[in-house]
């Protein structure tokens, strides 16, 4: 009995196919990593976030306008339950205004449940570069399709965002993430990123309940080199 073999062109065609999968895998990823290292290069930036649920409802919080300049100084302005927030930021210290005026994030901390949360957000918020370096470092696999470059993320890449507005009461296990599955979408110009979206999908299990989340969170960069940031005194007193 005789064997068919392929012809000699279509054999070569797939073997070159199945070579250029992992080197395409390695250029995107390639990109990805030097965009966002050549986001955090830039003196200074601004920034929109929006987080949006399955249903296409908002987050918890507003979208949150933000800048970020060389001297790692941060500021960001967004509401919570309809409250105007606007925060300065330098490493783990910061101040902010809502309702009354200038507070410590130790302050804010002691007024109420739902400022501690926030204020626990706040001490671990990640600018885009900071964000966007993180991402790159945990991409399982990635690619580029029409100029956009896509990941599929570990865990680690996007286990904030699925645990986005979750409690953990005193005394209490920490929530337990089963299902996860996450992915990155990264847009940029002059090789570094001008936008970038993560979609985190899972069911989030606490003492108390399980939720089932599918949240989108995307973050479009403007003014990079021209962006200010300049605390009025009251909040450079608090920092």
């Amino acid at each position: 009995m005789k064997t068919k073999c392929l012809p000699l062109t279509v054999l070569t065609l797939t073997l070159i196919a199945a070579a250029s999968c992992p080197a395409a895998d390695s250029d995107a990823k390639a990109k990805i990593t030097t965009a966002a290292k050549k986001l955090a290069e830039q003196p200074n930036y601004s920034w929109v976030t929006t987080t949006k649920e399955a249903d296409g409802s908002p987050g918890r919080l507003s979208n949150i306008e933000g800048q970020s300049d060389k001297n790692a100084l941060t500021h960001l302005s967004f509401a919570v339950g309809g409250v105007p927030v606007e925060v300065y930021l330098k490493g783990t210290n910061g101040a902010a205004k809502a309702l009354e005026g200038w507070m410590t994030l130790d302050e804010i901390a002691q007024t109420s449940g739902t400022a501690a949360a926030v204020v626990k957000y706040l001490r671990s918020y990640k600018t885009p570069s900071m964000q966007s370096t993180e991402l790159a470092a945990n991409i399982k696999d990635s690619k580029e399709e029409d100029g956009v470059l896509v990941a599929q993320l570990d865990e680690r890449g996007f286990r904030d965002l699925l645990l986005l507005g979750v409690r953990q009461r005193e005394g209490q296990e920490a929530p337990k993430i089963e299902d996860a599955k996450g992915t990155a979408k990264f847009w940029s110009e002059n090789g570094s990123i001008t936008k970038y979206e993560i979609n985190a999908q899972g069911k989030v299990i606490t003492a108390d309940r399980n939720l089932d989340i599918d949240r989108t969170m995307t973050v479009k960069i403007k003014d990079a080199g021209s962006t200010k940031v300049e605390p009025p005194d009251e909040a450079k007193q608090k920092l």
